[in-house]
């Protein structure tokens, strides 16, 4: 690892970028806390608050997503980066400013998190694009690791200190921290904005259907891809409604509140680190069979916390479950950054996040009450065998468990037929 590093160090744009995003990091860190437990704070605030409030932010990122990749395949993507970093710090300190202050509602926080879901459905598809313009295809594995490595340390620093601050001095606070990672970050990303060429326009040049059809050939001739995707869908609504809804109220009502979960968040951001070290050193030949058999992992932390209200054990869950989640994020960003063409990757990967995404708005919705009508554990336990026959449906897909790891010589295949 060490030796990836220097030699990654090396390359100016990288090391700019890799400290933009522990930088940006260390406020994601605390977002999620802030704004949980914000929201929980208002006097008329319950459950179904809060999944109206982590709903309106992931909506838009949905919606929006797809517009996000034609954008940061037809602009420089570190400019994208830079630019929706830096608005997404005004509203984010906006929002802390209304906490702060006592002005907040569940209508204005769910407001500002629409915006911000907006924004960041341009930053997404325009990061997933940025590393593989600033490093060689030899090394995107262990630049996406080492990102990955520097990021998840941040976001423990930032995870602990947003349960000491939101249990200390309120919620707005750490949002304003928030805000202000990401404004330098931001500044920092646009220093890259020479990286990625701007697709010049002429009367010939393609729509944004266009674009946006290219796209879905290039995402649809590969039934691996669309298999993984279609199965996350669901994950990612599980994932999403444990992280932001029922497992904050599980720990309001059950485990103590913001601190206990800030240190439940921040062993499953260790365990995201151990995760990109085992991704630096483990190559399998066939990754997505491997990364997705590790996700069980998850499933034992979520129906840990559904059956014992005892911290230490919910936190080693919490930690092999980061190992997993980190461990199968890097093996899938190689595969689609080895197997899918340049000049369509982000358009492509917007289609991955849209498609994974899709349904974590409804997830976020439901979750609330769901979690109000049978309790935080049941309700735990229920996503917990929900996940498990999902793994198995993707496992049961061929072209998943048979994807090898590919060298750059060998990245340009002919695309899988859905029928194969």
């Amino acid at each position: 690892m060490l030796v990836d590093l220097k030699r990654l160090w090396l390359v100016p744009a990288f090391k700019t970028l890799l400290i933009a995003r522990i930088i940006s990091n260390l406020g994601n860190g605390l977002g999620p806390i802030a704004l949980a437990f914000g929201v929980l704070s208002l006097e008329e605030a319950t459950a179904s608050s809060l999944s109206i409030v982590m709903a309106a932010q992931m909506g838009p990122m949905v919606l929006f997503m797809l517009f996000g990749g034609v954008i940061a395949d037809r602009f420089p993507r570190a400019m994208v980066v830079g630019v929706s970093d830096v608005l997404l710090s005004a509203f984010v300190i906006a929002n802390g400013v209304m906490l702060i202050n006592g002005t907040a509602t569940v209508f204005s926080l769910a407001v500002i998190a629409f915006i911000s879901g907006s924004l960041n459905a341009l930053w997404w598809p325009a990061f997933a694009g940025l590393i593989p313009e600033i490093v060689d295809e030899d090394d995107l594995q262990s630049a996406n690791s080492v990102v990955a490595l520097g990021a998840n340390g941040a976001n423990i620093t930032g995870t602990v200190a947003g349960g000491i601050i939101v249990a200390g001095i309120g919620a707005g606070w750490a949002m304003v921290a928030d805000g202000i990672s990401f404004l330098i970050a931001g500044l920092l990303v646009f220093t890259l904005r020479k990286y990625g060429k701007t697709r010049v326009q002429t009367e010939h040049s393609p729509s944004v259907y266009d674009d946006l059809a290219h796209g879905w050939k290039e995402f649809s001739s590969r039934s691996w891809v669309v298999a993984v995707v279609a199965g996350y869908s669901i994950i990612a609504m599980i994932f999403e409604s444990v992280f932001a809804v029922v497992g904050p109220v599980h720990a309001e009502q059950e485990l103590g509140g913001p601190k206990p979960w800030s240190w439940i968040l921040a062993a499953l951001s260790a365990g995201m680190i151990a995760g990109v070290l085992v991704s630096l050193k483990v190559r399998p030949k066939h990754p997505l069979l491997i990364g997705l058999t590790a996700q069980l992992g998850v499933v034992a932390w979520i129906v840990t916390m559904g059956v014992t209200n005892w911290i230490p054990l919910i936190m080693i869950s919490a930690f092999f479950a980061g190992i997993a989640l980190d461990f199968f994020m890097v093996l899938w960003q190689t595969a689609m950054q080895s197997n899918i063409p340049r000049e369509s990757l982000s358009r492509v990967s917007s289609y991955d996040a849209f498609g994974s995404l899709a349904l974590a708005p409804i997830g976020l919705i439901v979750a609330g009450p769901l979690t109000e009508k049978f309790g935080s554990s049941t309700t735990l336990i229920a996503m917990g065998v929900i996940f498990v026959a999902v793994l198995a449906a993707m496992l049961a897909v061929p072209a998943v468990r048979q994807l090898e790891g590919k060298t750059p010589e060998t990245a340009e295949i002919q695309p899988e037929s859905l029928n194969s």
